[in-house]
């Protein structure tokens, strides 16, 4: 099975990055403008998995989910992958508890690497969401800073992390078809004392 783990989008946040992406359209041509249907943010991508793995990989995220406390993100600025001189990938970065979110990247790799043959992303995680690959800049490179002031709202959409999914990626004629396969909840052992105390 096609397995990656990965957070929502919340409605408001992706109706947002439609909006940006739709203004960026107008600016600058690309090889490829992402779609945005189903979006998620990509903690780990793990790729072919055997199905004997999937209860280990789900106890991992339970072990790491139950540690974690929620946490806050919003959206940020326009960046470019290696940089805005030589696009490749121009993307919306992410601000907020972005310490917490990359804690939990690590904490979520060390677990997996407990599991021989289980492949996974060993970069330092740069949370981001893909708007278009291939972007076409001139001589003087992407105007990222002037898209920001124009293109971005002083107050982008916030939300709050509550919870990790572990999803199943199924390749089809008519694109990427995603299904929840499991879900872990942030501090859910400690939710639940909390429950007979009261």
């Amino acid at each position: 099975m096609r397995l990656f783990v990965a957070l929502d989008i919340p409605e408001e946040a992706a109706s947002y990055l439609e909006q940006v992406q739709s203004s960026l359209r107008q600016e600058v041509k690309a090889d490829r403008w992402q779609s945005l249907h189903n979006l998620h943010l990509t903690l780990h991508f793990l790729g072919e998995v055997k199905e004997a793995l999937i209860p280990a990989i789900q106890e991992d995220m339970d072990i790491v989910s139950a540690i974690t406390k929620p946490f806050r993100l919003r959206m940020g600025n326009l960046g470019a992958f290696p940089n805005e001189h030589r696009p490749r990938v121009l993307w919306l970065g992410l601000r907020g508890h972005t310490e917490a979110l990359k804690q939990l990247h690590l904490l979520l790799g060390r677990r997996f690497e407990l599991h021989p043959g289980l492949a996974f992303d060993r970069r330092e995680y740069s949370p981001h969401i893909t708007l278009a690959r291939g972007p076409k800049s001139g001589r003087e490179g992407l105007p990222l800073a002037d898209w920001d002031e124009r293109l971005l709202q002083d107050e982008p959409p916030h939300w709050q992390v509550n919870h990790i999914h572990l999803y199943q990626s199924e390749l089809k004629r008519e694109g990427a078809v995603h299904t929840i396969i499991h879900t872990s909840t942030f501090e859910k052992d400690h939710s639940k004392k909390q429950a007979v105390l009261e």
